[in-house]
Protein backbone atom coordinates (compact mmCIF):
# COMPACT_ATOMS: atom_id res chain seq x y z
CA UNK A 1 0.00 0.00 0.00
CA UNK A 2 1.38 3.39 -0.94
CA UNK A 3 1.74 6.26 1.50
CA UNK A 4 -1.30 8.53 1.61
CA UNK A 5 -0.71 11.66 -0.42
CA UNK A 6 2.67 12.82 -1.62
CA UNK A 7 5.07 13.81 1.14
CA UNK A 8 5.69 17.11 -0.63
CA UNK A 9 2.18 18.17 0.39
CA UNK A 10 3.00 17.68 4.10
CA UNK A 11 -0.08 15.51 4.61
CA UNK A 12 0.32 12.04 6.13
CA UNK A 13 -2.16 9.38 7.13
CA UNK A 14 -5.17 11.42 5.98
CA UNK A 15 -8.09 9.26 4.84
CA UNK A 16 -9.73 10.25 1.54
CA UNK A 17 -13.21 11.72 1.72
CA UNK A 18 -16.11 10.00 0.02
CA UNK A 19 -19.61 10.98 -1.00
CA UNK A 20 -22.07 8.63 0.73
CA UNK A 21 -24.61 9.32 -2.02
CA UNK A 22 -22.27 7.74 -4.58
CA UNK A 23 -22.00 4.49 -2.65
CA UNK A 24 -23.41 1.24 -4.01
CA UNK A 25 -26.18 -0.43 -2.03
CA UNK A 26 -25.16 -3.91 -0.87
CA UNK A 27 -28.19 -4.83 1.22
CA UNK A 28 -31.69 -3.37 1.57
CA UNK A 29 -33.56 -2.99 4.86
CA UNK A 30 -36.41 -5.48 5.46
CA UNK A 31 -39.02 -2.71 5.44
CA UNK A 32 -39.65 0.99 4.98
CA UNK A 33 -39.49 3.46 7.84
CA UNK A 34 -37.81 4.06 11.18
CA UNK A 35 -36.30 0.98 12.80
CA UNK A 36 -35.77 -1.07 9.63
CA UNK A 37 -32.03 -1.55 9.10
CA UNK A 38 -29.50 -3.51 7.10
CA UNK A 39 -26.10 -2.60 8.42
CA UNK A 40 -23.51 -2.88 11.22
CA UNK A 41 -21.03 -4.21 8.62
CA UNK A 42 -17.67 -5.90 9.03
CA UNK A 43 -15.71 -6.53 5.83
CA UNK A 44 -12.79 -8.78 5.00
CA UNK A 45 -10.98 -9.28 1.69
CA UNK A 46 -10.02 -12.78 0.53
CA UNK A 47 -7.09 -12.31 -1.81
CA UNK A 48 -7.14 -15.91 -3.03
CA UNK A 49 -10.63 -15.46 -4.52
CA UNK A 50 -10.53 -11.69 -5.07
CA UNK A 51 -13.80 -11.34 -3.19
CA UNK A 52 -15.04 -9.31 -0.25
CA UNK A 53 -16.98 -10.98 2.51
CA UNK A 54 -19.19 -8.61 4.50
CA UNK A 55 -21.00 -9.47 7.72
CA UNK A 56 -24.15 -7.46 8.41
CA UNK A 57 -27.30 -7.74 10.47
CA UNK A 58 -30.94 -7.20 9.52
CA UNK A 59 -33.15 -5.48 12.06
CA UNK A 60 -36.82 -4.63 12.51
CA UNK A 61 -38.36 -1.99 14.81
CA UNK A 62 -38.38 -2.69 18.55
CA UNK A 63 -42.04 -3.73 18.42
CA UNK A 64 -41.41 -6.21 15.57
CA UNK A 65 -38.55 -8.38 16.71
CA UNK A 66 -35.43 -6.14 16.77
CA UNK A 67 -32.27 -7.75 15.35
CA UNK A 68 -33.67 -10.96 13.96
CA UNK A 69 -31.00 -12.13 11.52
CA UNK A 70 -27.33 -11.82 10.59
CA UNK A 71 -25.81 -12.52 7.19
CA UNK A 72 -22.55 -12.66 5.29
CA UNK A 73 -22.52 -11.40 1.69
CA UNK A 74 -19.82 -12.04 -0.89
CA UNK A 75 -18.93 -9.90 -3.89
CA UNK A 76 -16.15 -8.63 -6.09
CA UNK A 77 -15.05 -4.99 -6.10
CA UNK A 78 -17.56 -3.06 -8.17
CA UNK A 79 -19.87 -6.06 -8.51
CA UNK A 80 -23.00 -7.39 -6.88
CA UNK A 81 -23.01 -8.82 -3.38
CA UNK A 82 -25.04 -11.91 -2.59
CA UNK A 83 -25.69 -13.52 0.78
CA UNK A 84 -23.73 -16.77 1.27
CA UNK A 85 -24.59 -17.36 4.95
CA UNK A 86 -27.29 -16.37 7.38
CA UNK A 87 -28.48 -17.21 10.89
CA UNK A 88 -31.47 -16.16 12.93
CA UNK A 89 -31.47 -14.91 16.51
CA UNK A 90 -33.26 -18.13 17.49
CA UNK A 91 -30.20 -20.12 16.41
CA UNK A 92 -28.27 -18.38 19.21
CA UNK A 93 -31.09 -18.27 21.75
CA UNK A 94 -30.85 -14.49 21.51
CA UNK A 95 -33.27 -11.64 21.97
CA UNK A 96 -31.49 -9.57 19.33
CA UNK A 97 -28.48 -9.93 17.01
CA UNK A 98 -26.03 -7.02 17.08
CA UNK A 99 -22.79 -6.07 15.32
CA UNK A 100 -20.24 -8.79 14.57
CA UNK A 101 -16.70 -8.78 13.21
CA UNK A 102 -15.44 -11.06 10.45
CA UNK A 103 -11.72 -11.76 10.29
CA UNK A 104 -9.33 -14.43 9.06
CA UNK A 105 -7.00 -15.78 11.72
CA UNK A 106 -3.30 -15.68 10.72
CA UNK A 107 -3.25 -19.47 11.16
CA UNK A 108 -5.91 -19.91 8.48
CA UNK A 109 -9.47 -20.38 9.74
CA UNK A 110 -12.14 -17.72 9.46
CA UNK A 111 -13.54 -16.24 12.64
CA UNK A 112 -16.77 -14.42 13.39
CA UNK A 113 -16.98 -12.49 16.65
CA UNK A 114 -20.71 -12.03 17.14
CA UNK A 115 -22.50 -9.92 19.74
CA UNK A 116 -26.08 -10.49 20.74
CA UNK A 117 -28.42 -10.03 23.65
CA UNK A 118 -28.64 -13.30 25.55
CA UNK A 119 -32.20 -14.53 25.91
CA UNK A 120 -31.94 -15.85 29.45
CA UNK A 121 -29.57 -16.08 32.41
CA UNK A 122 -26.66 -18.51 32.06
CA UNK A 123 -23.72 -19.64 34.21
CA UNK A 124 -25.10 -17.49 37.05
CA UNK A 125 -24.72 -14.38 34.84
CA UNK A 126 -27.68 -12.09 34.16
CA UNK A 127 -29.04 -11.90 30.60
CA UNK A 128 -27.27 -9.08 28.77
CA UNK A 129 -25.14 -8.53 25.66
CA UNK A 130 -22.07 -10.72 25.20
CA UNK A 131 -19.65 -11.70 22.41
CA UNK A 132 -19.32 -15.24 21.06
CA UNK A 133 -16.74 -16.73 18.70
CA UNK A 134 -17.53 -18.93 15.70
CA UNK A 135 -14.85 -20.56 13.53
CA UNK A 136 -15.04 -22.15 10.07
CA UNK A 137 -12.92 -22.98 7.04
CA UNK A 138 -14.88 -20.49 4.93
CA UNK A 139 -17.32 -17.65 5.67
CA UNK A 140 -20.30 -19.67 4.41
CA UNK A 141 -19.79 -22.51 6.90
CA UNK A 142 -20.27 -20.93 10.34
CA UNK A 143 -22.39 -23.12 12.62
CA UNK A 144 -24.28 -21.29 15.40
CA UNK A 145 -24.23 -24.49 17.47
CA UNK A 146 -20.45 -24.14 17.87
CA UNK A 147 -20.52 -20.54 19.18
CA UNK A 148 -18.38 -20.06 22.30
CA UNK A 149 -18.63 -17.05 24.66
CA UNK A 150 -15.27 -15.24 24.79
CA UNK A 151 -16.03 -11.71 26.06
CA UNK A 152 -18.74 -11.31 28.66
CA UNK A 153 -19.70 -8.24 30.68
CA UNK A 154 -19.49 -9.80 34.18
CA UNK A 155 -15.86 -10.81 33.48
CA UNK A 156 -14.84 -7.16 33.80
CA UNK A 157 -17.62 -5.68 35.93
CA UNK A 158 -19.34 -4.08 32.93
CA UNK A 159 -23.11 -3.88 32.61
CA UNK A 160 -22.88 -4.93 28.95
CA UNK A 161 -20.32 -5.61 26.22
CA UNK A 162 -21.15 -5.63 22.51
CA UNK A 163 -20.26 -4.51 18.96
CA UNK A 164 -16.73 -5.95 18.52
CA UNK A 165 -14.16 -4.46 16.14
CA UNK A 166 -11.24 -6.87 15.75
CA UNK A 167 -7.75 -6.45 14.33
CA UNK A 168 -4.61 -8.59 14.67
CA UNK A 169 -1.35 -6.70 15.18
CA UNK A 170 1.92 -8.60 15.44
CA UNK A 171 -0.03 -11.78 16.13
CA UNK A 172 -1.93 -10.20 19.04
CA UNK A 173 -5.69 -9.80 18.90
CA UNK A 174 -7.08 -6.35 19.69
CA UNK A 175 -10.85 -6.27 20.19
CA UNK A 176 -12.59 -2.93 20.67
CA UNK A 177 -16.04 -3.15 22.21
CA UNK A 178 -18.88 -0.93 23.37
CA UNK A 179 -19.37 -1.35 27.11
CA UNK A 180 -21.49 -0.03 29.94
CA UNK A 181 -20.10 0.96 33.32
CA UNK A 182 -22.14 0.48 36.50
CA UNK A 183 -23.64 3.40 38.41
CA UNK A 184 -22.68 5.91 35.77
CA UNK A 185 -24.54 8.93 37.04
CA UNK A 186 -23.33 12.09 38.67
CA UNK A 187 -24.34 12.85 42.26
CA UNK A 188 -26.99 15.49 42.74
CA UNK A 189 -25.76 19.05 43.01
CA UNK A 190 -26.64 21.47 45.82
CA UNK A 191 -30.06 21.97 44.29
CA UNK A 192 -30.74 18.24 44.08
CA UNK A 193 -30.36 18.09 40.27
CA UNK A 194 -28.90 14.87 38.84
CA UNK A 195 -27.02 15.17 35.56
CA UNK A 196 -27.18 12.41 32.95
CA UNK A 197 -24.11 10.47 31.92
CA UNK A 198 -23.25 8.62 28.76
CA UNK A 199 -24.40 5.15 27.81
CA UNK A 200 -21.47 3.58 25.99
CA UNK A 201 -17.70 3.59 26.53
CA UNK A 202 -15.13 2.06 24.16
CA UNK A 203 -12.99 -0.69 25.69
CA UNK A 204 -9.93 -2.59 24.43
CA UNK A 205 -9.44 -6.32 25.08
CA UNK A 206 -6.18 -8.05 24.13
CA UNK A 207 -5.42 -11.71 23.57
CA UNK A 208 -2.57 -13.86 22.29
CA UNK A 209 -4.96 -16.38 20.71
CA UNK A 210 -8.22 -14.50 20.15
CA UNK A 211 -10.03 -16.77 22.60
CA UNK A 212 -8.87 -15.82 26.09
CA UNK A 213 -9.26 -12.12 26.88
CA UNK A 214 -8.09 -11.69 30.49
CA UNK A 215 -8.17 -7.89 30.68
CA UNK A 216 -10.02 -4.81 29.44
CA UNK A 217 -9.31 -1.09 29.54
CA UNK A 218 -11.36 1.97 28.61
CA UNK A 219 -9.82 3.78 25.62
CA UNK A 220 -12.54 6.30 24.74
CA UNK A 221 -15.47 7.75 26.64
CA UNK A 222 -18.33 10.15 26.01
CA UNK A 223 -17.37 13.80 26.31
CA UNK A 224 -18.92 16.17 28.81
CA UNK A 225 -20.64 17.98 25.94
CA UNK A 226 -20.78 17.94 22.16
CA UNK A 227 -22.21 15.74 19.42
CA UNK A 228 -20.66 12.59 20.96
CA UNK A 229 -21.50 13.26 24.63
CA UNK A 230 -23.83 10.28 25.16
CA UNK A 231 -22.18 7.31 23.46
CA UNK A 232 -18.94 6.34 21.70
CA UNK A 233 -18.38 3.09 19.81
CA UNK A 234 -15.27 2.28 17.77
CA UNK A 235 -16.42 0.67 14.53
CA UNK A 236 -13.16 0.41 12.57
CA UNK A 237 -9.41 0.66 13.15
CA UNK A 238 -6.97 0.67 10.23
CA UNK A 239 -3.32 1.51 9.66
CA UNK A 240 -2.76 4.61 7.52
CA UNK A 241 0.97 5.28 7.87
CA UNK A 242 2.27 6.72 10.07
CA UNK A 243 -0.78 6.49 12.38
CA UNK A 244 -3.69 4.30 13.36
CA UNK A 245 -7.04 5.75 12.38
CA UNK A 246 -10.28 4.85 14.15
CA UNK A 247 -13.80 5.55 13.02
CA UNK A 248 -16.33 5.75 15.82
CA UNK A 249 -20.04 6.33 16.32
CA UNK A 250 -21.22 9.07 18.63
CA UNK A 251 -24.57 10.20 19.98
CA UNK A 252 -25.64 13.45 21.63
CA UNK A 253 -28.46 12.05 23.76
CA UNK A 254 -30.61 8.97 24.30
CA UNK A 255 -32.85 9.78 21.33
CA UNK A 256 -29.84 9.33 19.01
CA UNK A 257 -29.27 5.71 20.04
CA UNK A 258 -30.57 4.39 16.70
CA UNK A 259 -29.24 7.22 14.54
CA UNK A 260 -25.65 7.82 15.64
CA UNK A 261 -23.06 9.74 13.64
CA UNK A 262 -19.56 8.93 12.40
CA UNK A 263 -16.40 10.55 13.73
CA UNK A 264 -12.65 10.02 13.47
CA UNK A 265 -9.90 9.56 16.02
CA UNK A 266 -6.16 8.94 15.66
CA UNK A 267 -3.66 6.94 17.71
CA UNK A 268 0.01 6.00 17.69
CA UNK A 269 -0.30 3.07 20.11
CA UNK A 270 -3.86 1.67 19.68
CA UNK A 271 -4.64 2.71 23.27
CA UNK A 272 -4.63 6.49 23.41
CA UNK A 273 -7.03 8.00 20.87
CA UNK A 274 -7.35 11.70 20.06
CA UNK A 275 -10.60 12.85 18.51
CA UNK A 276 -10.34 14.58 15.13
CA UNK A 277 -14.10 15.17 14.78
CA UNK A 278 -14.42 17.63 17.64
CA UNK A 279 -17.06 20.09 16.44
CA UNK A 280 -19.17 17.86 14.22
CA UNK A 281 -19.36 14.35 12.73
CA UNK A 282 -16.95 13.52 9.93
CA UNK A 283 -19.62 12.58 7.41
CA UNK A 284 -23.42 12.57 7.21
CA UNK A 285 -26.25 11.27 5.07
CA UNK A 286 -28.21 14.03 3.29
CA UNK A 287 -31.47 12.34 4.33
CA UNK A 288 -33.69 12.21 7.43
CA UNK A 289 -31.56 12.22 10.61
CA UNK A 290 -28.32 12.42 8.61
CA UNK A 291 -26.98 9.30 10.31
CA UNK A 292 -24.10 7.34 8.88
CA UNK A 293 -22.86 4.79 11.35
CA UNK A 294 -20.99 1.51 11.84
CA UNK A 295 -18.48 2.61 9.19
CA UNK A 296 -15.84 -0.05 8.44
CA UNK A 297 -12.77 1.13 6.51
CA UNK A 298 -10.72 -1.58 4.79
CA UNK A 299 -7.51 -0.71 2.88
CA UNK A 300 -6.83 -3.06 -0.04
CA UNK A 301 -3.75 -2.22 -2.10
CA UNK A 302 -4.13 1.45 -3.13
CA UNK A 303 -7.85 1.72 -2.40
CA UNK A 304 -9.76 2.41 0.80
CA UNK A 305 -13.08 0.59 0.88
CA UNK A 306 -15.81 2.07 3.08
CA UNK A 307 -18.74 -0.06 4.20
CA UNK A 308 -21.37 1.87 6.13
CA UNK A 309 -24.95 2.00 7.36
CA UNK A 310 -26.71 4.80 5.49
CA UNK A 311 -29.97 6.58 6.38
CA UNK A 312 -32.49 6.74 3.53
CA UNK A 313 -35.20 9.39 3.03
CA UNK A 314 -37.81 7.13 4.67
CA UNK A 315 -35.58 6.87 7.82
CA UNK A 316 -34.68 3.22 7.19
CA UNK A 317 -31.00 2.24 6.92
CA UNK A 318 -29.31 0.38 4.08
CA UNK A 319 -25.80 -1.07 3.76
CA UNK A 320 -23.54 0.70 1.26
CA UNK A 321 -20.01 0.42 -0.16
CA UNK A 322 -17.74 3.17 -1.50
CA UNK A 323 -14.21 2.73 -2.89
CA UNK A 324 -11.78 5.66 -2.93
CA UNK A 325 -8.13 5.74 -4.13
CA UNK A 326 -5.69 6.14 -1.27
CA UNK A 327 -3.14 8.17 -3.21
CA UNK A 328 -3.92 11.29 -5.18
CA UNK A 329 -3.24 10.90 -8.90
CA UNK A 330 -0.08 12.56 -10.10
CA UNK A 331 -0.45 15.89 -11.86
CA UNK A 332 0.22 15.82 -15.61
CA UNK A 333 3.72 16.83 -16.59
CA UNK A 334 4.18 20.41 -17.86
CA UNK A 335 5.14 20.75 -21.49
Amino acid sequence: MSELFASGEKCYGVPPRFDPEDGTAIAEPPGSGYGYWAGAPSAAFDRSSGRFYVYYRVRHPLTKGRGGECRIAAGEPGGRFEAVWSASKDAFGANSIEKGCLIRDPAGPWRLYLSYEVGRAYDRNPPTWRIDLLEADSPDQFDPATARPVIDAPMYGFTFVKDPTVIVVGGEYHVYTSVGLPEQHLPADADGVIQTRGRGWAALHRSHDGVNFPTARIVMEPRQSGWDAFNVRITSVCRLPPVWLAFYDGATHRADSYDEFCGQAVSEDLVNFRRLSVNAPWIRSPHASGSIRYLDALPVDDTLHYFYEYTRPDRSHELRHSAVPLARPSAPAQR
